[in-house]
């Protein structure tokens, strides 16, 4: 076979998707790589069985479970995209069937190691900040947690944000930051909370220092140093009581990256929203949700208790009462 239908689709869905450059690398070489195994093996309309082999295939050959992910991940989106727009591209009607949407992807063994808040926990903590605001540095610390929750901002981004960058545009609050990666400036949308949270806190200040958050301290007249935002925010948690998360200023960030994908952000998205030079940082936030969501030790013990009356009664009494 000298060449393949998904040759061309491939780069269609490429060039109308609008990847990051980093991403379209990616997903252009695990096309390639999809695309070389199907013409080996004589395939032309690939079903979910052939997925499966072509992963196992990949394994075999000694990938990393982070390399397989991006292909399965690459292949996902195309399959998707495939189904979605048969009839608009004047594909085969083989192509309606989504053959990726059963098939599992590999789990990345890297894991995050930082605590994250659940979204109880999380409103908890923004709605008992905003309710015991009566200093402006109550105001101050609730619009952070406020901005970091919902936009996903690192410390770096936060301390370094500059108050002539917080602008009107449209009716509605932009915010222009500096990534630590030393980029142009990138703009980010804020929500309604945090743009009412900010413009509160702002109402209060009567200073000109230029930062859009300070420690109110006219001998220090400079942006908040890491060491001074990590002893607010354990004040912070004492006063809201979370102190028992054990979470730390960046795990704001984690929630907000973990929150998106819940909603049903893309890892596209999410990638965007933390502003991730490279899709491997983001893509372990979906190996954790992909964790925790697996029901796999619920299900063996299901298997155990139900296989036969035996391991009914007798398996049970072992495991519980002994």
């Amino acid at each position: 076979m000298k060449t393949h239908p998904l040759e061309a689709l491939s780069e269609t869905y490429l060039a109308e998707k609008k990847l990051a450059p980093s991403t379209l690398k990616s997903y252009r070489i695990s096309f390639k790589h999809f695309i070389a195994y199907l013409k080996e093996n004589d395939i032309l309309y690939p079903r979910t069985s052939d997925i499966i082999h072509y992963r196992d295939y990949k394994r075999d050959l000694g990938n990393s479970t982070y390399y397989i992910h991006v292909h399965i991940s690459a292949l996902k989106g195309l399959y998707q995209y495939l189904s979605l727009n048969q009839k608009r591209l004047g594909l085969p009607e083989i192509y309606q069937y989504d053959i990726m949407q059963m098939v599992k992807n590999e789990r990345i063994k890297k894991r995050m190691n930082k605590s994250v808040l659940t979204i109880d926990e999380a409103r908890h903590l923004l709605l008992t900040t905003k309710k015991q605001r009566k200093s402006i540095w109550h105001y101050r610390n609730h619009a952070i947690i406020s901005l970091m929750l919902t936009s996903g901002l690192s410390v770096f981004e936060v301390v370094h944000a500059k108050r002539a960058d917080f602008i009107e545009v449209d009716g509605t609050f932009l915010l222009y930051i500096t990534r630590r990666s030393g980029q142009n400036k990138v703009v980010i949308r804020l929500s309604k909370g945090t743009i009412l949270a900010i413009s509160d806190y702002l109402s209060k200040r009567k200073d000109d220092n230029p930062y859009l958050f300070w420690g109110h301290n006219p001998k220090k007249n400079h942006h908040l140093n890491r060491m001074f935002f990590y002893t607010m925010f354990k004040k912070v948690l004492k006063e809201t009581g979370l102190e028992y998360t054990g979470i730390t200023p960046y795990s704001l960030r984690h929630t907000a990256a973990l929150f998106n994908l819940e909603r049903g952000g893309s890892i596209e998205q999410t990638k965007a929203l933390l502003g991730h030079v490279n899709i491997q940082s983001t893509l372990v936030y979906q190996a954790y949700l992909d964790r925790i969501k697996d029901d796999s030790e619920t299900q063996i013990e299901s298997m155990l208790i139900h296989e036969d009356s035996y391991l009914k009664d007798d398996f049970l009494s072992y495991l519980w009462f002994e």
